[in-house]
């Protein structure tokens, strides 16, 4: 294993978190910037607001949704051999991209509501985390800037956190082109960014084991020219074709989305109900 993995993946295991720098150059982190900014003017003009959503307190925070539409860059970026190893390390090799979405502090914005990415999963959980985020840092991140906060070592608690747990939180500090790894069960927020005139844009790939719903139904969200440029394994990865058993029970000859001919043979011998027999 790579030496950054393997400390990142023991930070992991003893902090709930890990930093990778450098995962992008300083070339590839302006050119991935530029792309979000030309994909939020593509995403807004798709009808898909970039402010006011529930989980911000208010409405400086700008959110981008539906990444795969609006660049191929993103479709690479989800998919990056560190990144993936970092969420096979933690959720085995059965998983799905629940979402992938950008979210950028502006001056002004407030914390996000602490929680844990996995916080709609009912205590106690399980010793092992069912979900991770992947972040990509196209800015620094600072505590002045909105920078991720967290709860040290919290993803050993198993359970949600409440408005009183954010008085511990702590500022996670890095540089632009690195990767951030969250454990599902770390207990986090978006910072508030206090700058003058400073922006803090990030990339967070949500992965969940492969029985989990998605965040995102990606069969209604993606358009027909996305889908028709990715590949099978990759709109596998997305759960696009089967349910929660998987392709033990195949789509008819009528359905919209046919199941393609030897997808998930693996799988397919697997118990359905999701236990050893």
């Amino acid at each position: 294993m790579n030496p950054d993995i393997a400390a990142a993946r023991a930070s992991l295991d003893r902090e709930g978190y890990a930093i990778i720098e450098g995962a992008l150059s300083p070339e590839e982190t302006r050119e991935v910037r530029a792309r979000l900014w030309a994909a939020m003017a593509t995403s807004a003009a798709d009808g898909v607001p970039l402010r006011g959503y529930a989980f911000d307190t208010d409405a400086h925070n700008l959110r981008v949704f539906h990444l795969f539409n609006l660049d191929p860059v993103f479709v690479d970026l989800i998919q990056r051999p560190p990144a993936l190893t970092m969420v096979g390390s933690l959720l085995g090799e059965d998983y799905l991209i629940s979402n992938f979405s950008a979210n950028v502090t502006t001056p002004g914005s407030g914390r996000m509501q602490i929680h844990a990415d996995q916080g709609y999963v009912p205590p106690p959980w399980p010793a092992e985390p069912l979900a991770c985020n992947v972040a990509w840092l196209l800015d620094d991140f600072t505590e002045e800037n909105g920078g991720t906060r967290y709860v040290p070592r919290s993803h050993l608690k198993g359970t949600n956190p409440t408005a009183a747990d954010e008085a511990a939180t702590v500022p996670i500090v890095a540089p632009a082109g690195s990767m951030l790894v969250m454990d599902g069960r770390l207990w986090h927020q978006t910072g508030a960014n206090r700058s003058k005139d400073d922006q803090r844009a990030a990339l967070f790939g949500y992965y969940v084991k492969r029985w989990l719903r998605p965040q995102i139904n990606w069969t209604a969200a993606l358009w027909p020219e996305t889908v028709a440029t990715l590949s099978t394994a990759f709109l596998d990865l997305l759960g696009y074709y089967s349910g929660n058993v998987e392709t033990q029970v195949p789509n008819g000859k009528r359905a919209r989305i046919p199941m393609p001919e030897g997808l998930g043979a693996a799988r397919r011998l697997q118990f359905a109900l999701g236990h050893e027999r």
